[in-house]
């Protein structure tokens, strides 16, 4: 599985819209004048699957934690935003506490319709103290949320899109999890690939910033180790969500239900000599995590098909019987999923929903009742799409912190790989 394009905006727009970044993506009108890191938002926010499911499918939409870098506004929200308290809401999203990510400790949500299950926040902007933990809230809002809908109508289809900052720079876990770590775990990252601190000499044929940078030094080093530490402690809290937001549907009885694991990219700590950073057209950046569980999907099974993110949008449609439009560059992956029910074996659909068997259905009449041609149809290779945003130099050793630069966790976050309370140390700027 692999991501089309290996940065925040771009990914999530391809995730929602189904599109890929050259079918959404504006040039600059000027200073400042980008989009969201190119993206155009206004054929993003109108054009979701949120929308289609709802307007469409009778699905009722919560979400729940990072949308975009860029919150809607009443110029791009498009057809159907509702704007509340400055706060502007896409068509399709029933409850919104979202942000472009924000802040760890003390994070602040743009809010509509949060008032359920003991929370009544105030539509338009919630503010967190320094006892709030961003993927702590993202989670425990996103289970009132469930089973708020659930009471209200247990027959309605909901879709809860759970989207944690974790673990996103700076990579502050929470305060509980501030020093775990399991002794079966690595200690340190994959420092044994080649393409790790690797010589001048072996990267004199990459493209300009790959072949320029400096060896890691001892301190930087130091940095990187800190900061893998601290992404797994960060993915802590997101497993409590997981795991608590599958014990509460499980809890509350609710039909056919699929869930989905994932990420917008890669990462690499230290690859061709990089401390810490996204957004390069390799392996560590592009091929990502996805895992799937629900009514069809055998345990421990796997597809060998490239897929990437912008096939999300047509599956979510089509587990709930919905085609994908025209537009969409994106394919179903749900005979990829669960081909025993693509290939309606004995059994294999009885605890599906009929709206995705009537998907299955259509996708194999399409496919000439053979279901071995929508696999052969497939794609044979992913397509990654790279385009310039911004710079991201970092300094770990010697520097002189911006202004507004924090070392403060656990009152605020930190920039900082030791984060030891009051004492942060092994800083990046």
């Amino acid at each position: 599985f692999f991501i089309h394009t290996p940065i925040c905006c771009p990914s999530r727009s391809e995730l929602l819209s189904g599109r890929y970044y050259h079918n959404i993506k504006q040039s600059c009108g000027g200073p400042g004048d980008c989009g969201c890191m190119h993206v155009n938002e206004s054929k993003v926010n109108g054009f979701t699957f949120a929308r289609r499911l709802k307007e469409e499918g009778g699905y009722t939409v919560g979400m729940f934690g990072k949308y975009l870098n860029n919150m809607p506004t009443v110029k791009n929200g498009g057809t159907g935003s509702m704007t509340v308290a400055g706060t502007t809401v896409p068509a399709g999203f029933d409850a919104w506490l979202a942000n472009g990510g924000g802040d760890y400790i003390s994070p602040a949500f743009n809010t509509q319709n949060i008032s359920f299950g003991g929370y009544d926040l105030p539509d338009g902007m919630w503010h967190g103290s320094n006892e709030n933990y961003t993927t702590a809230v993202v989670g425990n809002v996103s289970i009132a949320w469930i089973r708020h809908v659930v009471a209200q109508d247990p027959t309605r289809p909901f879709f809860a899109y759970v989207a944690p900052k974790a673990a996103h720079e700076p990579f502050n876990p929470a305060p509980w999890y501030r020093t775990a770590w399991n002794p079966d775990w690595p200690t340190s990252e994959p420092t044994m690939n080649p393409a790790w601190n690797s010589s001048f000499l072996s990267r004199s044929d990459h493209h300009g910033n790959i072949a320029t940078e400096n060896m890691i030094s001892q301190q930087a080093a130091t940095v990187i180790n800190d900061i893998f530490k601290n992404r797994w402690r960060c993915l802590l809290s997101v497993d409590d969500v997981i795991g608590s937001v599958i014990a509460a549907v499980k809890e509350l009885n609710v039909g056919p239900t699929y869930y989905f694991y994932s990420s917008d990219h890669g990462f690499q700590l230290g690859e061709f000599n990089i401390p810490m950073d996204k957004r390069q057209p390799y392996d560590w950046d592009n091929r990502i995590h996805l895992l799937a569980l629900g009514p069809g999907i055998t345990a421990g099974s796997t597809w060998s098909k490239p897929a990437t993110q912008v096939d999300m949008a047509p599956t979510f449609l089509g587990l709930a019987g919905l085609d994908k439009t025209d537009a969409m560059d994106g394919k179903s992956l749900v005979p990829l999923l669960m081909p025993n029910a693509f290939a309606n074996t004995r059994g294999s659909r009885d605890e599906l929903a009929q709206s995705t068997v009537q998907h299955l259905d259509a996708l194999l009449q399409a496919s000439g009742d053979d279901p071995r041609v929508y696999s052969t149809n497939w794609r044979s290779s992913a397509f990654i799409e790279y385009y310039y945003n911004a710079d991201n130099t970092k300094c770990v050793g010697n520097c002189t912190p911006p202004r507004g630069s924090s070392s403060g966790y656990p009152y605020q976050d930190s920039s900082c790989g030791d984060l030891t309370p009051e004492q942060n140390d092994n800083c990046w700027w």
